[in-house]
């Protein structure tokens, strides 16, 4: 197996929230009407930017769990939030409507991708629901209570197996999401965030907004994305798995690398794949590797290394890597 410690790691959120128990996939088959999705999705969505709320939410994935607090206050188009991180070295992000700024271990700042800092729990659906709904389908499948709150939970089944199960736990009262949990393709908790405290409304105390630690503006990426494919001169790009939106093509330099690597970024409405491009290197580790639902997939290509990471199953990353042919040569085919 391929040493993939560097890429699971680019691969992670910045900021990022209960201890994992075994979840069982629901036996009902009473899939929400399309309307009833689209009013979900978009009520939960909305929720996280429009409601007033603060609290403590633990991340857990893989072996890893953290601790973080968050506070956001709803504004007309523009709340702000501040999150910290409570276990580990400190790090702290304040978001003023799409303005950010960081606080990391050493100082140093780096370029935030608008959908990656606005999908940090509990905001982690789109504000574009048939995006989602094109991929899963929803369904109700109980009541839990989470931090106090009696939650509805739902079900977010995929339509292929292309991509994992998601399930939810949601406030009926605001919308906010209190819970939520990654399936794996033996339907096993991969990734949860949940609240362990949390106050939904009310007064906020807006000295709780002020940074603790000396915070600086981070460039924000705001390309909206495209459903079109890349286009490369280096390279043919076809086929590849369906339901995925590309979000952005980008130059970025990452840890260990002494180039920036050329990085293509797609979404299907809930996770997200990412496909590196980088000169080959004969050092250069290959073939595939998981990690608590990250999976990744390096191969050559010509003069090329071609390395696929996503919250995804290896079948998709694969699928990803094989749908980029170097120009002047042949289509791979999935081994």
């Amino acid at each position: 197996m391929m040493k993939t410690k560097g890429w699971i790691l680019a691969g992670s959120l910045l900021l990022a929230g209960q201890r994992v128990l075994a979840a069982p996939p629901s036996t009902t088959n009473d899939f929400m009407s399309p309307q009833e999705a689209t009013q979900l999705v978009t009520r939960v969505a909305a929720a996280a930017r429009d409601v007033t709320f603060q609290g403590i939410y633990v991340h857990q994935h893989g072996d890893n769990m953290e601790s973080f607090r968050v506070i956001h206050e709803a504004g007309n188009g523009a709340d702000i939030e501040r999150r910290e991180s409570l276990d580990g070295p400190p790090r702290e992000m304040l978001r003023q409507g799409n303005q950010i700024s960081l606080y990391l271990p050493g100082g140093q700042v780096f370029p935030m991708d608008r959908r990656q800092s606005s999908k940090l729990f509990p905001r982690q659906l789109p504000d574009e629901p048939e995006h989602v709904l094109a991929n899963y389908q929803i369904r109700l499948v109980g009541q839990e209570r989470i931090a106090g709150v009696v939650t509805n939970i739902y079900d977010f089944d995929p339509k292929d197996k292309l991509r994992y199960a998601h399930r939810y736990w949601v406030d009926p009262d605001s919308g906010l999401m209190i819970k939520s949990l990654m399936l794996g393709s033996r339907h096993e908790p991969v990734e949860v965030f949940a609240f362990s405290q949390i106050q939904i409304g009310g007064a906020l105390d807006k000295r709780l907004l002020k940074p603790v630690h000396p915070v600086k503006a981070a460039p924000l990426d705001d390309n909206p994305g495209t459903t079109a494919l890349p286009k490369d001169p280096a390279w043919d790009i076809r086929n590849l798995p369906g339901g995925f939106r590309l979000l952005k093509v980008s130059q970025r330099p990452l840890t260990g690398k002494t180039k920036p690597v050329t990085h293509h970024l797609y979404s299907d409405g809930l996770v997200t794949v990412s496909v590196f491009i980088e000169p080959f290197d004969a050092a250069a580790p290959l073939g595939i590797a998981q990690q608590a639902g990250i999976s990744v997939f390096a191969r050559q290509a010509g003069p090329w290394l071609l390395t696929v990471l996503g919250e995804v199953p290896v079948d998709t990353v694969q699928a990803f890597s094989y749908g980029y042919t170097p120009k002047g040569e042949k289509a791979a085919a999935v081994q």
